[in-house]
Parts: structure tokens; sequence; C-alpha cells
């Protein structure tokens, strides 16, 4: 009760800031809002996260011109400019940061009433949207969802892979409920809420040999003649290598093969004969076509974290702040040890 009155505090004191912005907002706070439909608060969210007409009517399965009506219609309605046009699309004035605030407080708090009537009447419902780019911790996620199918049948979870960038502006926009992603450079984010759940580090292999990092990258001149089999740009573990290259003013090879998906992975590196920079959690892949070493040096710039990734101060419904609860009870999965050589650690 007590958080629920404190979303309740959020939502009126974010009405507050809207009904006393000082610009030319002259009518009365209660003709203003008792006349805003939800259709309105939904299309504002939509133009704030596009910041384009046409983005947001391709979400909203309108024309470009509808939507165009629409928010022309708020802002008569509010008597305030919430976006400012211009060739490079429609960028949020600061009041408009209010409405979507509101916005996002009242589908929520409208969420949680859906439940509890639901509860009511006995009828479970609910949806969970997952991102997912984080492969090493596949069979732990899925094994989740199983249990929270278990508990509630009736609960729809939807599952998206995607390239990181991609799920970090899903879930900023609201359109995931939290991802399980790699952390690199993630730490900076202050609007995030991050759980470990999978530490790693990384060796360099082919069909036919493997490299320790170090050692590969002290060699890099011969090296990056091969073919290498590498994952697109925006995938983690791509940007730290590339990352490393730079830092040491080393060129990225020419002859690359990109990949998004592990899919037919396998099967390309054996016909290509190709190198790769593979996350220790792969070595029993790797084992059934090499011998592999009984430990690598080490490097700590290319050490993996990832885990579960989740926005500050959004409001959730109960279900999926269950589920959030359940996965980060888990504790991390320490892959890094298994081939690691302390005594060679960087």
């Amino acid at each position: 009760m007590k958080h629920d009155r404190h979303r309740m505090q959020m939502a009126s004191e974010a009405l507050r800031k809207v009904v006393a912005y000082n610009g030319d907002f002259d009518i009365e706070s209660h003709r203003a809002m008792k006349n805003m439909k939800l259709r309105y608060f939904r299309v504002i969210e939509e133009i704030f996260n596009a910041q384009s007409l046409v983005g947001a009517s391709s979400k909203l399965n309108l024309t470009p011109t509808a939507v165009s009506k629409a928010c022309l219609e708020v802002e008569n309605l509010l008597g305030v400019k919430l976006f400012t046009r211009s060739n490079s699309g429609m960028m949020p004035t600061e009041i408009c940061h209010s409405i979507v605030e509101t916005s996002r407080v009242i589908r929520s708090e409208l969420e949680k009433l859906t439940h509890r009537v639901n509860q009511f009447k006995e009828i479970r419902t609910g949806a969970i949207n997952i991102g997912f780019q984080a492969p090493a911790l596949e069979k732990r996620i899925m094994q989740g969802v199983s249990k929270l199918k278990q508990r509630d049948g009736s609960l729809k979870i939807r599952i998206v892979y995607r390239e990181r960038p991609y799920l970090l502006e899903m879930l900023e926009n609201g359109e995931l409920d939290f991802a399980f992603v790699d952390f690199f450079q993630l730490n900076q984010n202050e609007n995030l809420n991050l759980e470990i759940m999978h530490r790693d580090n990384c060796f360099a292999a082919s069909r036919n040999a493997s490299l320790s990092v170090p050692e590969l990258l002290s060699g890099w001149e011969v090296n990056r003649q091969n073919l290498w089999i590498m994952p697109v740009k925006g995938v983690a573990l791509r940007e730290r290598f590339d990352a490393i290259l730079s830092a040491r003013d080393l060129q990225p090879p020419q002859n690359i093969v990109e990949y998004n998906s592990s899919i037919g992975l396998e099967e390309l590196f054996l016909c290509t004969d190709g190198w790769g920079i593979l996350p220790f959690y792969a070595v029993p892949i790797a084992r059934k076509h090499q011998h592999i070493r009984a430990s690598y040096e080490l490097l700590d710039e290319m050490r993996l974290e990832s885990g579960l990734a989740w926005m500050k101060n959004r409001p959730r419904s109960p279900h999926i702040e269950e589920a959030i609860r359940m996965f980060t009870e888990e504790m991390p999965e320490d892959a890094e040890l298994i081939l690691a050589d302390p005594s060679l650690k960087h």
C-alpha cells in the first residue's frame, strides 16, 4: 500500500507540474484534464520515444498526418507546446517530459487495477516482454520462463532477440520489461538496475588451433590475415574486441564474416576454418572438434559480465516485479574459472 501511494503521489506531482507550467497554460486544470483521453497519452509517449511523426505512426498503426493532428489536439487542449518541430524531428519540450512521466504512471496504475480486478474475479492475466542478447544465459533464462509459466499458465511471455543497442532502446521506451544483456559500459548508465548472473573471459580458436587473447594480440600482424568469424557490431563481445584493438592501435581484420545469431555458427567455423573470439562457456562445443588447453592466459579487458537489466524508478505490475525477483535471486555463474590460469592473469 505504501508503494502504491508513492506511485500515485508521483502521478499527482507530474500532473501538478503540467498545471503549474508558467508558459501559456491559462486554463483550469480540471477542465483540461477531464478532456484528456487515454489515447492522447499514448500518442504523446510514442512521439516522445521516436522523436518523429513517422516513427510514432508505425508504432500506432496510424498515418503521420493522424498522429500530427492528435498531437495538435493535445497541445491546443493544454495550451502548451509539447514538441519543437524541425527538419531533424520532434524534440520534446520540458513540459512534455512531465506529460510522458504522467502517462507511464497512469498506465502502470491501470495495469495494477486490471490485475486486482481480475484477481477479485479469479481471472489471472498478464504479459511480460523480455529482451535477450546473452547466449551464456540461454539455458537459465528458458528455465526461468518455464517456472513463470508453471506458476501462471495464463501469463503471456514474449522474448525478443536483438542486438544490445536495440534492446536497451526498447527498454528505455517501455517496450521491454527487462532484458538479459552483456554489461559492457552499462555501469555508466544511471537509469539502469543491473544484476550480474554470469562472469566469463575469452580465448581465440579455429578448428585446428587455439590461442589466449594476449598471445593473439602479440602476433596480431600475422593473425590478422586469417579469416575471422565475428559478431556484428552492436554485440558486446565485438564491441570489447574492437575496443582492445583500437586501444593498441591495431587494425581490425579485413577478411571477415559477421553473424548476429548462433544458428549455423558451429558449421560455419568447421567449413571455413575461420578464427573467432570464444567465451569460456563455449568450451564444451569447441572440445568436440579440437584439443583445448588446460588453461589460458587471461586479459582483464576481455572479462565479460552479463545478466538482468531493468529501468530504475519505472512503475511495474506485480507479475513483472515477481519475475525480476525470481531471476535476481539466482547465484551468478563464473565461467572464467573454467580455464583461467591465475598465475598468467593480466
